[in-house]
Formats: structure tokens, C-alpha cells, sequence
């Protein structure tokens, strides 16, 4: 149980005040007090250690420090305003982050930046208490129903409005969804855009991971299973929404090449990819790991025609490879992680300067989270204070800096906003961001650091407009390959079942007057 304050220093506290101003001390208040500011404590709860392997602690923590210092630093952003910092790794663990969680809101912090991964207990503790929680890396869908949360790392189901704006421009009207477990709310939220948007759904159809597959020895390991999988739809279906693994996405290629669904350019298929993109790794979607080695080459294939249908044959939706600037900020993130507060270590191969540390991009989602909360706090007091003329106290800041539900509909209505990787950000209705993704294709491209002179490369982004669905907007100067030269249909001109073909004198039927 949190304690509530005690009243007897306040009575000292106004006792005292009357008898400075009594014997006129307060009169002309010194420099040092007019430049005081009011100090309130954010919580951040980072996985520094624990199971999961994409834990993002120890890589991305001192972004958290960069935000509170340019946001203290800034004469424009809260200048009445300190932010104090409390952490503590949740090791991945639900029951510790909701441990450290009560005892920072016992000890007085406002608000929350995380946890990672699996984030819905915590955020139902926070809302209790209606403190703001404002995930950098989240994946609980659940989460986006609670007022007092928001989320800078898209939900997977965001990208579904990308493929939709996608499908609707190149009026590919009916297609099928092959999705792998872990995808089953992507592609149900898919679907139900689909039927909004008059799109037909050919088929919707789950398959289970590779590895899994292999690893617990079901009948879908064997080196059969997508021949018959494709076997099953391609006479219903031209083009095909993969949601999913890489390696899932190439063995259904595979399949479909072994079938000569390619050979013609008839077939489109669609994959859907929320890592940002990061050109020196576009061969993913083309090549296993396994089969590019570890140097990243070209395959052997050297883009031999049937391959090179193939490639082509694929477009890619995927988040947004951020501005050239981003790399100055991952740079200073990595100094700021070996500061104070954090002082996480340096290996010794970074010391001698053999290689950078990975620096992802939730260390952006991380900044920008602190930035968007501060910035709306700085909307909402300038609202109390300037425009209702009234004076700004220590209990006012708190209870508007503490009020989750007040400050995450302050970040939704101030948004888009300028993220530090160089995209516009939108928060939706829910606080969620809308993401920014772009759509790959196949092209005769090289990439630095890439010996190949072709690879997956970006023909075009989704402009978010404020309406549901982003518009879909094409680079004039990256033009897409289609295979064949022509872009594929939907459907056949005939229709799959040539119902939309009129019939030859024998199969008309003849018209019986009485």
C-alpha cells in the first residue's frame, strides 16, 4: 500500500512563508529561486537481463538518457519542469516488472516507459492508479483497449492497413492469406479490412512454422507439404498475402516455382515484414541464411531467368528504413549507454574499435516515447496555466503529469510528429502508431556492402493522411520489374472457372418455346 503524504509539512511550510513575507524576505525572490524548477519522477522498466532473446535493454537504454536531457535542456519544452529518472531491469519477468512497478508509484512516479514484450498485467496495475504507460516495445494486442496506454512500436496489425492501400491500388480485389500461428491476429484483422473494403478472401489458411514442424516431427516437415499446400489453391487464387517467417516465405516459393506458377508472371505474392528495413540484409527474402553463408554474395543462381521470375514475383511490406541522420543518433545512443545512470559495459572488441554495437529501432521508439509524453504534458500545462491564466503549483503539475488518460489523448491529438529517425509519426484512435512502411521489390540494384548487383530494394512508402487506410505512393525514379513486363491480375480474364467467358455454339443451351 502507498502512503499518503502527511500534512504537518505543509502547515510548517505555510507557517513559514507568512512569517518571511511578514518581515518582507519574500519581496525580491534571488535569481536561484526564479530559475527553480518543479522536479517529477518517470519510471522506465527495460529488460537488461532474462530469457528472451530480443530483449533491447542494454542496446537501447540511453536514448532514455538523451530524451530527459534535451528535454531539461530545452527553454521552449517544460521549462518550469525536471525530469527525474527511476529504473529497474524487469529480467523479463511479469511478476517482477509489476513489483518494481507498485514500489515506483508508491515512491511517487508519474508516469512509465515500458515494459518489453508482454506488457498487459503491468498496464492494467498502471491504469488502477490511471498513471500514463508508454510502451518503445510491446506486443500485447489487448493492451491498445486501455486509455491510459500508448504504443510507439506498431502493433503487427498496423501493417494490415498498408497491405490493404496496397492490394486497393493495384486492384488485386481477390487474393489468399497463408499465415503461421503466431500471425493468426494479423491475418484475421486482414480479413475483416478485406470484407470492409469489398475485397475478396480466396482462401485463409493457417500453416505452422518450419522449425516447429521439424522439431516436434509433423507430417508438415516433410519436403511435400507446401507442393500439396499450393496444389490445394492455385487454380482459385493469383495472388497470395504470406504472413510469416522468411524461411516460411521461401519454401512457398519454392513450391510455387517447382509448380511453374512463376514461368508466366500470373502470380504475385505479398509478405508482410515489421523489422525495419536494412538494405544489406534484403537477401533474406530470397535466399535461406543457411544458403547465403556468411558472406553477404550473390546466389549461384546469379539471377538466372527462373530465379529472377521469381524475385520478382514478390513484393515486400515492410517498416521504413529510417533517415541517413539515424546513424549520428545510434552513435551517441551507445556513448549514453555507458554513462550514468545506466554505466552498462563495454565490451572489449568495441574498445578496440573491431565493431559497433547493434543499435535497433526501438532505441528511436524509446526517445520519441519520452518526447511525445513531455510534449503533451507541456500542451496540457500551458492549457491550465496561460490560457485559463492561472498559476502552475507542484499538486496541479501532479495531477495533470500523473493522469493517464488525460495525457495519452493529449499525445493522439498532437500527433503526427517528427520521429528522431526521421519519419513522421500518427497515433491512431487507440494510441497506437500507425508505423511507417515501405513496399520492396525486386531490382538490378547494387547495395554497398552487398557484392550483387541486384536485390530487394524500395519502389514506393504508404503516406499516412489521417484517413483509415494510408495512400500508397510510388518512387518515379524506382520503377517495379514485373515479371513478364506486365503487372499480374487477380484473376484470369476468363475467371478461374472461365465463367466470365462466353461459351462456343455447342455449350449454348437452346431456348425451348412452347
Amino acid at each position: 500500500m502507498c502512503q499518503s503524504r502527511g500534512e504537518g509539512d505543509g502547515m510548517w511550510y505555510g507557517a513559514r512563508v507568512i512569517l518571511l513575507a511578514a518581515l518582507g524576505l519574500l519581496a525580491r525572490p534571488s535569481a536561484a529561486e526564479l530559475d527553480k524548477k518543479f522536479n517529477i519522477t518517470i519510471g522506465y522498466l527495460p529488460s537488461i537481463t532474462g530469457e528472451r532473446r530480443d530483449r533491447q535493454g542494454l542496446a537501447i537504454s540511453g536514448a532514455l538518457s538523451m530524451a530527459l536531457e534535451d528535454v531539461n535542456n530545452s527553454t521552449k519544452l517544460l521549462p518550469d519542469v525536471k525530469l527525474l529518472l527511476k529504473w529497474n531491469d524487469t529480467r523479463c519477468d511479469t511478476v517482477t516488472a509489476i513489483r518494481m512497478l507498485t514500489d515506483m508509484t508508491c515512491s511517487g512516479v508519474v508516469a512509465f516507459f515500458g515494459p518489453e514484450g508482454r506488457c498487459h498485467t503491468e498496464a492494467i496495475v498502471a491504469m488502477s492508479r490511471n498513471l500514463p504507460m508508454i510502451s518503445y516495445k510491446c506486443s500485447d494486442y489487448q493492451t491498445s483497449m486501455l486509455s491510459n496506454f500508448a504504443r510507439l512500436e506498431p502493433p503487427d496489425t498496423q501493417a494490415t492497413k498498408s497491405v490493404i492501400a496496397l492490394l486497393r491500388y493495384y486492384r488485386w480485389n481477390k487474393f489468399s492469406i497463408v499465415y503461421e500461428e503466431s500471425w493468426v491476429t494479423v491475418a484475421l484483422t486482414l480479413e475483416n479490412h478485406a470484407k470492409k473494403n469489398n475485397l475478396t478472401v480466396n482462401h485463409q489458411r493457417p500453416v505452422i512454422d518450419g522449425f516447429k514442424c521439424c522439431e516436434e516431427k509433423m507430417t508438415c516437415c516433410a519436403p511435400g507439404f507446401w507442393y500439396q499446400f499450393i496444389q490445394e489453391t492455385k487454380n482459385r487464387t493469383r495472388i497470395y498475402v504470406f504472413l510469416g517467417s522468411t524461411a516460411g516465405l521461401i519454401d512457398m516459393m519454392t513450391a510455387m516455382e517447382s509448380l511453374q506458377l512463376f514461368a508466366k508472371g500470373e502470380y504475385m505474392v505479398i509478405f508482410v515484414d515489421m523489422m525495419t528495413y536494412a538494405p544489406k540484409e534484403s537477401l533474406k527474402y530470397l535466399i535461406k541464411t543457411e544458403d547465403r553463408g556468411t558472406t553477404l554474395v550473390c546466389p549461384k543462381t546469379n539471377w538466372e531467368m527462373p530465379f529472377k521470375k521469381r524475385a520478382q514475383s514478390l513484393l515486400v511490406v515492410v517498416s521504413s528504413e529510417p533517415e541517413g541522420s539515424y546513424e549520428v543518433f545510434t552513435g551517441r545512443v551507445r556513448d549514453y549507454n555507458s554513462m550514468k545512470p545506466f554505466e552498462f559495459p563495454v565490451p572489449p572488441a568495441l574498445l578496440e574499435k573491431s565493431f559497433n554495437k547493434f543499435v535497433s529501432i526501438y532505441a528511436a521508439y524509446l526517445y520519441d516515447s519520452v518526447k511525445l509524453y513531455a510534449t503533451a504534458l507541456h500542451k496540457l500545462i500551458e492549457e491550465e496555466t496561460t490560457y485559463k491564466n492561472e498559476t502552475l503549483d507542484y499538486k496541479k503539475l501532479m495531477s495533470i503529469a500523473s493522469n493517464g488518460t488525460l495525457i495519452v489523448s493529449k499525445m493522439i491529438h498532437i500527433t503526427p510528429f517528427k520521429s528522431v529517425a526521421g519519419m513522421s509519426i500518427r497515433l491512431d484512435e487507440r494510441a497506437d502508431s500507425e508505423g511507417n512502411f515501405s513496399v520492396l521489390a525486386f531490382k538490378n540494384y547494387t547495395i554497398e556492402d552487398i557484392k550483387c548487383n541486384a536485390s530487394m530494394v524500395a519502389v514506393g512508402h504508404f503516406q499516412q493522411s489521417g484517413k483509415e487506410f494510408p495512400e500508397y505512393k510510388l518512387n518515379p525514379h524506382v520503377p517495379i520489374d514485373w515479371p513478364d513486363g506486365v503487372k499480374p491480375e487477380a484473376e484470369p480474364s476468363c475467371g478461374f472457372l472461365n465463367e466470365k467467358c462466353p461459351k462456343d455454339d455447342s455449350q449454348i443451351t437452346s431456348l425451348v418455346l412452347d
